[in-house]
């Protein structure tokens, strides 16, 4: 009866022992189909690895994912509850921007040179790219699919605490003349200042404006004043020596005055070509830690003016900002054969964004759309 019962714990025991080793291989094989499963990313989900945005709750890259599958209307919401000029972002780590223009979402992409764009967020930004971001951000062991260091994205950089000169004329300097009271920023570091697209950046990034523009002026030295006047021009009377950022928006007053446009190799200050390169051989030598970029004037009266912007900035290898062109049918256009947007559509456009009829400075609204643009502009430059 004792070896009876002997035999049945023994039975007993290896039966037990069977279960539990036959349930190890089940979760096993499970884990190995769970991995085998997940090993084919879809494109979305590619792209957020490579771009080291990648969260550890496996939930938010399979949100991204849906969303992206999404039809612009969907993400974005409906055109027509938005007004007639109004934009928004969605990121897709490309540099893509959405506009909505008479109940229509068009995409488009900002013509610059230079660095990457990375992930752009004009606007209002994805939920799921913003929860990407911040969980990234959080975690200090970021994972990534390569072993190869990520390029840095414009969205995990950050303009607080960054030193910008911002070099230009009137459309940088602001001119509300005509207004009553003329308008002024009400809160923040640069409360009291006007509300142009510098200062509008600086309250909402924390960076250093030093906005050193002033109506009227040109880059080329022209009659007695001018950035490039030899000697005392606003550029040999400034110091930069702690420039992280400086940005060149010229060429209105330049077409104003019908500067002679010179050749791309000019050195002299007095051809718009000539002032260009002196500008530039000057910053780049006594000031090399600086990051350069230039702005394409979207106020000139002819075209030749942001076309020799454009091939300054290319010659010298320095990124640029197309106002003028790169951002179609959005910014006020003076006159620009080189935006295919048609011409009844510019003077809409021109119209929403002036001060007044007598006043063809680009307004509040204008300021505002065009410092989105320019600040994730600026974190390319980083």
């Amino acid at each position: 009866m004792n070896y009876t019962r002997y035999n049945f714990i023994i039975a007993l025991l290896i039966g037990l022992f069977c279960l539990a080793s036959c349930g190890s291989d089940s979760s096993s094989e499970n884990s190995i189909a769970s991995t085998e499963n997940t090993g084919e990313l879809s494109s979305s989900e590619a792209f957020l690895s490579s771009s080291s945005i990648i969260s550890d709750n496996p939930q938010e890259i399979s949100s991204s994912s849906e969303d992206t599958e999404k039809t612009l209307e969907e993400l974005l919401g409906p055109c027509e509850d938005l007004g007639m000029y109004e934009t928004r972002q969605w990121t897709d780590g490309k540099g893509k921007f959405y506009t909505c223009y008479r109940g229509e979402w068009t995409e488009g992409v900002l013509a610059v040179e230079g660095p990457e764009w990375g992930n752009l967020s004009m606007g209002e930004e994805s939920s799921s790219s913003s929860a990407l971001v911040e969980s990234s951000s959080s975690d200090e062991s970021v994972e990534t699919s390569s072993s190869e260091t990520p390029v840095e994205s414009s969205s995990s950089k950050s303009l607080n605490g960054v030193v910008w000169y911002v070099v230009g004329d009137s459309f940088s300097a602001g001119d509300f003349e005509g207004l009553n009271p003329k308008p002024t920023i009400q809160e923040g570091p640069y409360a009291g200042k006007p509300p142009v697209y510098s200062y509008l950046i600086g309250n909402r990034t924390g960076c250093d404006v030093r906005n050193i523009s002033a109506g009227g002026t040109t880059i080329c030295y022209y009659d007695t004043y001018g950035f490039t006047k030899p000697e005392n021009g606003i550029m040999y009377r400034t110091d930069f020596s702690d420039a992280d950022i400086i940005t060149i928006y010229y060429g209105i007053n330049d077409s104003h005055n019908r500067i002679s446009i010179g050749n791309i190799d000019d050195m002299d200050p007095t051809t718009f070509y000539g002032a260009f390169n002196v500008a530039l051989d000057y910053l780049t030598k006594n000031y090399p830690k600086a990051k350069i970029g230039i702005i394409i004037s979207n106020g000139c009266d002819t075209e030749d003016y942001p076309e020799a912007t454009e091939q300054v900035a290319i010659k010298w290898g320095l990124p640029y900002l197309d106002l003028d062109g790169g951002v179609n049918g959005i910014t006020m256009l003076r006159s620009s054969s080189r935006n295919p947007t048609p011409d009844e559509e510019k003077k809409e456009i021109l119209k929403q964004q002036w001060v007044h009829e007598h006043n063809w400075h680009p307004n509040e609204y204008a300021h505002e759309l065009e410092s989105h643009f320019i600040e994730e502009w600026l974190l390319t430059l980083l």
